[in-house]
């Protein structure tokens, strides 16, 4: 008896040892827990709690499926594309941005060239400028990455993860991040155009997506179903369509003394903000060019002379650089101005019959020329100003 008891002692310390060392003895069972309470919800595997007998809900993704705009090109290959010729898609690679960044040496200016996916910031604060991938400007996923999935305003099935976010469609949030930056978005809410914008309306409401992403028809993804979508080619300061949609020009003489005076009307009937807008070198500029009854011209906008050059000019509308001192000569929307500032919206001109045109000229930068170019249609070309529109003219009679 006192043998068997000895080599009982001793498994029983050869079990232990073998616990407390780490051993594959496998331990104790433990006892099976107490039931939850029906109403107790069971955690799931990503943290969030369903109910039992309900299968718990996938892990929410923390990392995109897809990490470049390339990659979403390969399905929406006509977004892909529109995006790739508009300036979104452009905005490192433009040779004015470029220029005023000093050659991207202003790591400020790429806070919103190449921004992070705008929901990693706080309540829609101002990004800060992505690490990598910068070739890829305001990328697809600047705007619509979401964590891991991708943001829309459907949430269709695909295989970037799509879910339905409606602050994708709330330009105060997408496009109120880079492009409130010089107040456009604030022009806009304290508009006619704005949602809240007082009773009787002026006008139909419109958002920055009305005029910058319009509605187009056509399938999402190559062979699917057409459904109705927004263009992504933002269209703006570089489009001439845009431009002419937004102001109109018109004239108006009177007889002086010695001669003609013509005065400019300027009238903001397209933008649902001030124009111009946004960034502070940009200008709308108005000239004349008159002709005595002979046909000699008078006043001329390309005379070499840049004093008597000057003197064709009636007025400039531009938001004016930061301690400058110098007043806003913005034109809000749907307002009709001749003249802000220390600019009249006049001109005389010695001649008592004639004839005339006037000219409204768009200027990237101060630094645009009103040359003999500046009167050609076609793509914007570094430091040539722009003509516009033109609006033809008669006085005096006969």
């Amino acid at each position: 008896m006192n043998r068997s008891r000895a080599l009982r002692l001793l498994a029983g310390l050869s079990v232990l040892a073998a616990a407390a060392c780490g051993g594959d003895e496998p331990p104790a069972k433990p006892p099976t827990p107490s039931p939850l309470p029906a109403a107790t919800p069971v955690p799931a595997p990503g943290g969030a709690a369903t109910a039992p007998g309900v299968p718990a809900a996938a892990p929410v993704p923390t990392r995109p499926m897809f990490e470049s705009a390339a990659q979403c090109g390969e399905c929406h290959k006509a977004i892909w594309a529109e995006w790739k010729a508009s300036f979104h898609g452009q905005a490192m690679t433009d040779p004015h941005f470029l220029k005023l960044s000093d050659g991207l040496k202003q790591e400020e200016c790429i806070r919103c060239h190449a921004p992070v996916p705008l929901r990693e910031m706080d309540n829609w604060e101002t990004p800060i400028a992505r690490a990598d991938r910068r070739e890829d400007a305001v990328s697809c996923l600047s705007c619509h990455q979401s964590g891991g999935n991708v943001a829309g305003t459907r949430g269709l099935p695909g295989p970037c993860r799509p879910v339905k976010d409606p602050d994708q469609s709330d330009p105060t949030k997408v496009c109120f991040t880079c492009h409130n930056q010089h107040k456009t978005g604030e022009e806009w809410l304290a508009g006619p155009y704005a949602p809240d914008a007082p009773e009787p309306r002026q006008v139909e409401r419109k958002t920055c997506l009305d005029c910058h992403m319009p509605y187009v028809e056509r399938p999402l993804v190559e062979g699917g179903v057409p459904r109705r979508s927004r263009r992504h080619t933002w269209p703006g300061g570089h489009d001439m369509a845009q431009l002419r949609r937004a102001a109109k020009l018109e004239v108006e003489t009177t007889p002086v003394e010695g001669g003609t005076r013509i005065r400019t009307w300027l009238t903001n009937v397209g933008a649902g903000h001030n124009i111009p807008s946004d960034a502070r070198h940009r200008s709308f500029d108005v000239y004349v060019k008159v002709w005595d009854e002979e046909g000699r011209v008078v006043l001329d906008p390309l005379d070499p002379d840049p004093t008597k050059q000057s003197r064709a000019q009636t007025a400039k509308y531009r938001l004016q650089y930061r301690n400058s001192s110098l007043p806003d000569t913005q034109v809000p929307p749907l307002a009709r101005v001749s003249g802000l500032g220390g600019w009249k919206g006049t001109v005389d001109v010695p001649v008592a019959r004639g004839r005339g045109e006037a000219w409204l000229v768009y200027r990237l930068t101060p630094e645009d020329a009103l040359v003999a170019g500046s009167l050609a249609e076609g793509p914007y070309t570094m430091n040539v100003a722009r003509r516009v529109s033109v609006i033809e003219f008669t006085f005096g009679g006969r």
